[in-house]
């Protein structure tokens, strides 16, 4: 059985901040491509109109962010991220692409949100609720901040249920990603992690109830890439 790792906030702000420079690089190449596929369905299953302002929480280096703009998805994108060095990452990235007037990136933590109540049409989380030590305080934050009706959107990595699949994937994920992540980021613990905070994170009927707790309706755990990745959608109530 793996234990649950440590999601003290600063331990886990920290970690993020060292493996910075090599982020999205490793996403990248980590996930063959994939990901930026997974971050687009997450986008479009909000529904937006291009109207609307969306709160992309643990925003990272801001894929999510520039996603949603780049797709004309949300007119406003505010990011909230508690890793200074992956928003500092994330700030070049949009001012390269000329979208600082569109998007706005904030240091702040998932539980405790800087956010107005009842003030934006959409929340999405990429790969981040894993990360944060009360998931379900996060839950109600997110809740707090959408509007009656607002839509959630919420990837997160899963174990695959298909035996030959399962197999191969927990090989992968066990040998294979710590050792090419510790050689490219040169943070053998980062990687170490990785693995360790999927295996224990709630499965899907699990987290489920949490976005029940937390106030949401219509929840749905939708799997994709045979369960590798689950998005995870829902309505404020």
């Amino acid at each position: 059985m793996t234990t649950a790792p440590s999601k003290r906030p600063d331990r886990i702000a920290g970690m993020f901040d060292a493996i910075a420079p090599r982020y999205d690089l490793l996403n990248r190449v980590l996930s063959a491509g994939i990901d930026k596929r997974w971050r687009i369905q997450a986008i479009r299953s909000l529904g937006l109109t291009g109207r609307e302002t969306l709160l992309d929480v643990c925003s990272g280096t801001a894929d999510v962010a520039l996603e949603a703009r780049r797709t004309g998805a949300a007119a406003r994108v505010l990011g909230v991220d508690f890793a200074r060095a992956m928003l500092r990452i994330g700030v070049g990235k949009i001012a390269r692409e000329g979208r600082t007037p569109e998007i706005t990136l904030v240091q702040g933590d998932a539980t405790n949100l800087p956010v107005l109540s009842e003030s934006v049409d959409a929340v999405t989380v990429a790969f981040g609720i894993r990360n944060v030590e009360r998931p379900e305080a996060a839950c109600r934050e997110m809740a707090r901040t959408l509007r009656p009706g607002g839509r959630l959107a919420i990837l997160e990595f899963g174990v695959p249920r298909i035996p030959g699949i399962a197999a191969l994937y927990l090989w992968y994920f066990k040998y294979l990603l710590p050792k090419v992540g510790n050689a490219v980021s040169k943070h053998s613990s980062a990687y170490a992690y990785l693995p360790a905070s999927v295996s224990t994170f709630p499965p899907p009927e699990v987290f489920c109830d949490i976005l029940v707790a937390a106030g949401f309706t219509e929840i749905k755990a939708v799997p994709l890439t045979f369960g590798i990745v689950y998005l995870y959608t829902a309505r404020r109530a």
